[in-house]
C-alpha cells in the first residue's frame, strides 16, 4: 500500500512498485488507508509523513491498533527533518526525494524481513 497525499508522488510510487512485480493500492490519506485495512490485508506500507487530515504517526498507530497490522513493515517517506521520530517506530524511513533505487531496496528489505515471498 502506498499512503501519500501528493498525486503525482503517490502515482510514482505506485508505478515503481506495479513495475516491481508488486500488486499495489494507493490512498490519498491515512484515512482513507485506516478504511482499507479494516477489510483488506496488506504486506507493507509506504507512507508519507505529513499529510492533511491525518498524519504518517497517527496512521502508524491506527496501525498498531488493527491485529492484522501491527507486524506489517511501515516504510515512512517525509520530507521534513525528523530528528523526533523513534527508530522503532517504523520499519525504515526514507528521505524525499526518494530514488527509484531506494524505494524499492527499502520495500524488498521489508518484505524479506517478515518472510515474505
Amino acid at each position: 500500500m502506498v499512503v501519500e497525499d501528493d498525486p503525482s508522488l503517490r502515482d510514482l510510487y505506485q508505478k515503481i512498485l506495479k513495475l516491481e512485480g508488486y500488486a499495489v493500492i494507493a490512498a490519498e490519506d491515512g484515512v482513507e488507508a485506516l478504511r482499507y485495512v479494516e477489510t483488506e490485508t496488506v504486506d507493507a506500507v509506504v507512507l508519507d509523513l505529513m499529510m492533511p487530515r491525518l498524519d504518517g504517526r497517527s496512521v502508524k498507530r491506527g496501525f498498531n491498533a488493527n491485529a492484522s497490522m501491527r507486524n506489517v513493515p511501515v516504510i515512512l517517506v517525509t520530507g521534513h527533518v525528523a530528528p523526533e521520530l523513534d527508530p522503532d517506530e517504523f520499519s525504515c524511513v526514507l528521505h524525499k526525494p526518494v530514488s527509484v533505487e531506494a524505494l524499492v531496496k527499502a520495500v524488498q528489505n521489508c518484505l524479506e524481513k517478515v518472510g515474505y515471498p
